[in-house]
């Protein structure tokens, strides 16, 4: 007479796997890095800082280079730059460009995207 033992265990199983804690794993996602193909910006009063690929910079319309960046941005006295960079630019790359800006004491940095749909 085990049957019953067994059928005991097995609900126990069922009952531990439900009721246990599963960690659901996090998901990696194919995130797709947004591109900027922007040729005017319609608002013309906020500063906007376009990365190419090649990591070529273009502020208010104006080709800089890095070393320059800097300068750009404290003669402007501003806080808030737009920054739309180019989707393949790599994140080492933006980084770079970001601690550029903390140097320059540049507090809000929106950067633009397109919507994933």
């Amino acid at each position: 007479n085990l049957l019953p033992l067994v059928n005991i265990i097995f609900l126990l199983l069922i009952f531990f796997m439900l009721a246990g804690v599963i960690v659901k794993q996090k998901e990696l996602h194919n995130v797709n890095l947004a591109s900027t193909t922007i040729e005017e910006y319609i608002e013309k009063d906020k500063n906007t800082l376009f990365i190419n690929a090649d990591g070529s910079l273009t502020l208010n319309d104006e080709s800089i280079g890095k070393s320059r960046l800097k300068e750009k941005l404290i003669l402007l006295k501003t806080d808030n730059v737009l920054i739309a960079a180019d989707g393949s630019l790599d994140s080492s790359s933006l980084n770079k460009i970001l601690l550029i800006l903390s140097d320059s004491e540049i507090k809000n940095v929106t950067l633009l995207s397109n919507t994933n749909e």
